[in-house]
């Protein structure tokens, strides 16, 4: 007879909540990798943006431009408060999975211990009725020799 885990239909539910919960964070963790590239993208375009002013100050002064540019820079700066404010959403979320993908593992990794701590136990039962059985038909065979 072959060895069946009583718990393997939960064992496998198991399994399959932790795929899920790992395949969420890696989605959680794309998420961060994004606001940080738009943050990152943000910060470039501002510095891109001081140093062109830069540039053109030696040149002569255009207040029409200075108002645009200072507009365009409070924007950006706005965009990068709110990624500055979406990321740290995003890393308390990433957070929050890990300890869920923690969590779930160790469900999994007790259910499997006690499998493998059943299919030992029923292995050596085996063993012994295995064991029993040959001590049976060796009993049987010298009796019958003696016979």
């Amino acid at each position: 007879m072959a060895f069946e885990f009583r718990l393997q239909k939960l064992l496998e539910y198991r399994e399959n909540q932790k795929k899920i919960a790992e395949e969420e964070l890696a989605r959680r963790q794309r998420e961060v990798l994004s606001v940080q590239q738009e943050i990152m993208r943000l910060q470039a375009e501002e510095e891109r943006l001081l140093e062109n002013h830069r540039t053109q100050q030696g040149s002569e002064l255009n207040i029409m431009g200075l108002i645009a540019m200072e507009n365009y820079r409070c924007f950006l700066q706005r965009c990068h408060q709110e990624r500055m404010q979406r990321l740290q959403k995003a890393e308390k979320e990433l957070e929050r999975q890990r300890n869920v993908v923690m969590e779930s593992w160790r469900s999994c990794r007790s259910l499997t211990l006690l499998r493998e701590k059943a299919e030992h136990n029923y292995l050596e039962e085996e063993k012994v009725s295995d064991q029993r059985l040959n001590d049976e038909l060796s009993i049987n065979c010298y009796m019958r020799q003696k016979e």
